[in-house]
């Protein structure tokens, strides 16, 4: 037996790198979404935004103008209205905050929770974090 060789067929099988348990082919599942109404049934121009966490479930952003609301123009020359924004969550009171609407855009800022809620953002909009 000495001088011959034994070659060893490759029986290599084609593993996915997909687990059984999980399904890669459906998109990623939503975190954020919002959206803006030029004209509501007032009139007057809403957005509105959800966000959905762990830790906080989904919260619920409704953004609309007060008689008290006046126009706003930053020295770039863009148009923000001062809103009421609405914020519930389950399970506990609902909380009214002010923030900034561009005129525009409909994009809302809630300063003091470091929010941004934008509906021009692709795939439906981004309701969340803003800033540092």
């Amino acid at each position: 037996m000495a001088g011959r060789s034994y070659s060893r067929s490759n029986n290599s099988r084609s593993y996915s790198n997909n687990n059984n348990n999980s399904n890669n082919n459906r998109p990623a599942k939503k975190h954020s979404g919002a959206k803006y109404k030029a004209t509501s049934k007032n009139g007057t121009p809403v957005t509105t935004g959800w966000n959905y966490s762990r830790r906080h479930g989904l919260v619920t952003f409704l953004c609309v103008t007060t008689k008290a609301t006046s126009v706003h123009t930053s020295k770039a020359g863009v148009e923000y209205l001062n809103v009421m924004v609405k914020i519930s969550k389950a399970m506990s009171k609902d909380e009214l905050v002010s923030g900034l609407m561009e005129r525009h855009t409909g994009r809302v800022f809630v300063k003091e929770l470091g929010i941004v809620i934008n509906p021009k953002a692709p795939n439906g909009g981004y309701c969340g974090k803003w800033g540092n």
